[in-house]
């Protein structure tokens, strides 16, 4: 799975699953017009919803607004064909309820990589996936960026499947630890 502002890293549309987790302006204009990116997006093998950040300090009626921005392009893309995996994403509380607008039963994706970084916000995190499993009963959830048990033990014990994906920012991490690594191990030799 690889995120939109990294598309050009993609060397096999067919076997890659297209993903949102990126700063909201990268894929402003495909949410501007969705019909000009439907032959692009046809190419992969998935393409996760979109990902308008509905954060939960914004007004109540955007919250609402860019998650029906993700369930609209997520319903259009479907509808052309695309195989679709709907993208959970909740605000505030009181977006709960556009949760009914989701798919029961079926492969959910829920990105990790940026909201849970802080200790007090994995605590939300971790109850918003409890919420989302019980109303959702997801057969399995495609997980961009860290998926511990501390975000997702709850869907685990519920017999969920979670298929955990590396970020970008994971995986260059870890290209800059081994690179590290190399280069003591270079020093110590020397």
């Amino acid at each position: 799975m690889i995120q939109w502002d990294r598309i050009r890293d993609v060397t096999d549309p067919s076997n890659t699953g297209m993903c949102f987790y990126c700063s909201d302006p990268a894929f402003q204009l495909i949410l501007g017009n969705p019909k000009a990116y439907v032959e692009k997006l046809r190419t992969y093998g998935a393409v996760v919803g979109l990902d308008p950040s509905p954060y939960d300090n914004m007004a109540l009626t955007v919250q609402k607004s860019q998650i029906y921005l993700n369930l609209a392009t997520t319903y259009y893309y479907g509808k052309q064909g695309i195989k679709v995996i709907p993208n959970v994403r909740i605000g505030s509380r009181e977006t709960l309820s556009c949760l009914d607008a989701f798919p029961k039963h079926s492969l959910i994706a829920i990105g990790t990589h940026g909201f849970t970084h802080r200790k007090d916000n994995r605590t939300i995190f971790a109850e918003q996936i409890k919420i989302v499993v019980d109303r959702l009963e997801p057969i399995g959830i495609c997980v961009y960026g860290p998926a511990s048990d501390e975000l997702f033990g709850y869907a685990r014990s519920k017999g969920v499947e979670i298929y955990q994906y590396d970020s970008y920012t994971m995986k260059e991490n870890a290209k800059d630890k081994a690179r590290r690594l190399s280069e003591v191990k270079t020093n110590e030799g020397k």
